[in-house]
């Protein structure tokens, strides 16, 4: 009777340990209460790299005095995309990083931010109106996507505001399934040179809200790689259940030896 009773209690233990190993696989920001969120990074300034697709538009209080700035239909870098209030033409940066603007022809903008770009457009222009008549010069990165592919489904996600986490990209795919590894979340980055870069991130572990690459920058590849475990599982229903059960089922077999041999 005490030997049934002690295989009972070791059995009930066992379940309730294999309960908290799947629950703390799952679980993220474990430790959130220890990290200290003030080293964050900030918003990173995003600069503008080879290949990215500008939209650039011009403005002033006289629209005749902008109207050269917004025309260029003819450059080969340049391809033209009709909006519902007019013009809007897409300047692709080359490799080395340039665009040809209108009038002012070839002009460098790799590795400035779109503040410092506007800025700069804006002073390069300014002596072809009034001393009075102030050009207004808004810059859009309109190929700012992040890709998600993995144990996450996969999607394409445009970034509006030039500004998304990680996080925030995890949570547009509506979370990572049970699959996912989520202490080994891969980033693919590409560089202003063209060189690929890659950053390992834990999200159980809350120092990712730290880290310099929380921030995901244009054309950023997030993958999220699957358990060998849970990828031969055809569901994620199969897994729930397999899972938890092989665990318990090996724990019962090393109770049962011990037992017998007791």
């Amino acid at each position: 009777m005490k030997k049934l009773f002690i295989f009972i209690t070791l059995i009930v233990s066992a379940m309730l340990f294999s309960g908290c190993t799947l629950t703390k696989h799952l679980t993220y920001f474990q430790n959130i209460d220890t990290v200290n969120l003030a080293k964050g990074e900030m918003r990173p300034k995003i600069k503008i790299k080879p290949n990215d697709e500008l939209t650039i538009n011009v403005t002033s209080i006289t629209p005749e005095a902008a109207a050269p700035f917004n025309f260029n239909a003819s450059s080969v870098n340049t391809t033209a995309n009709m909006g519902a209030t007019g013009s809007i033409y897409t300047y692709i940066v080359d490799k080395d990083g340039m665009i040809n603007f209108p009038v002012l022809g070839k002009i460098h903008v790799q590795g400035k931010t779109r503040p410092e770009l506007e800025d700069y457009i804006a002073e390069q222009i300014q002596p072809y109106f009034t001393a009075s008549e102030k050009p207004v010069v808004k810059v859009r990165i309109s190929n700012f996507k992040v890709t998600v592919l993995g144990a996450i489904g996969t999607r394409v996600l445009t970034v509006q505001n030039e500004r998304m986490s990680i996080i925030e990209a995890i949570a547009q795919c509506g979370d990572l399934n049970i699959y996912g590894k989520r202490p080994n979340i891969l980033l693919i980055r590409e560089n202003d040179k063209g060189e690929k870069m890659q950053a390992r991130f834990n999200i159980n572990d809350a120092n990712i809200l730290n880290s310099p690459y929380y921030f995901l920058e244009q054309n950023d590849i997030i993958y999220v790689e699957p358990h060998k475990m849970q990828a031969r599982s055809a569901d994620v229903n199969s897994y729930t259940f397999w899972a938890p059960l092989t665990s318990v089922v090996f724990s019962l077999a090393t109770m049962v030896v011990a037992i017998t041999k007791w």
